[in-house]
């Protein structure tokens, strides 16, 4: 993904907590202040009623920054980012997905993948796709990587997929992520599990921005 200059970034994006937090809704959007990040609104389980009551508690102006998992009908009622699809929801609803690339362009769609033989050859329907788990992950125990990096450097320097990785990144993980090329990190248990998520979002978000400058300098 590109910024609108034309720049290639590191993209954060942060995954909801699975279960509920105190005032959740609203830690969402002073997450939202302090960083630049996206917000994958995931709640596994809750009703569509359940998740635009909740998006109604979050400042309108932060809408744009939300990709909701699932739920597609709320893109009628609210000016989010997108939709993300998991594995299982892509294979049972791959017509929903094209048929949302036609009707809504403007709409971005990112989908779960969790072996890099699965990946689809590049048809433009998917905006950016999530890989893990990268790193041993932060937020389920046992739950180890399952790549080998040179692997990984071999697919992400000849994919013109957008890859994000998931699972264990965290700000020293992130360095490690930008160098073998993925575009961006998706983090959930760094900033959960911190003791501000809202500290912990602004310096994921600095630490990213750092990676861009260093890959703009790079690429000069």
């Amino acid at each position: 993904m590109e910024a609108e200059d034309g720049e290639e970034i590191i993209r954060l994006i942060i995954i909801s907590p699975p279960e509920d937090i105190p005032d959740e809704p609203k830690v969402i959007g002073r997450v939202l202040q302090q960083s630049g990040a996206t917000i994958h609104l995931r709640k596994p389980g809750q009703t569509v009623r359940r998740i635009a009551d909740y998006l109604r508690q979050v400042p309108v102006s932060y809408h744009p920054r939300i990709m909701v998992h699932g739920h597609s009908g709320l893109l009628d009622h609210f000016d989010l980012m997108g939709v993300h699809f998991t594995e299982k929801e892509r294979a049972r609803n791959l017509q929903r997905l094209r048929q949302l690339r036609l009707d809504r362009p403007g709409c971005l769609l990112s989908s779960a993948f969790h072996r890099i033989a699965d990946i689809p050859e590049y048809d433009g329907l998917l905006d950016y796709i999530l890989l893990s788990p990268i790193f041993d992950s932060i937020s389920k125990q046992g739950y180890r990587a399952a790549f080998d990096h040179a692997e990984l450097r071999r697919f992400l320097s000849g994919t013109p997929h957008c890859v994000i990785a998931l699972g264990g990144v965290d700000a020293k993980q992130a360095a490690t992520a930008a160098s073998l090329g993925f575009e961006g990190i998706a983090v959930l248990g760094a900033v959960w599990q911190a003791g501000s998520p809202e500290r912990a979002a602004g310096q994921l978000s600095n630490v990213c921005a750092e990676l861009t400058r260093l890959k703009s300098t790079a690429g000069r």
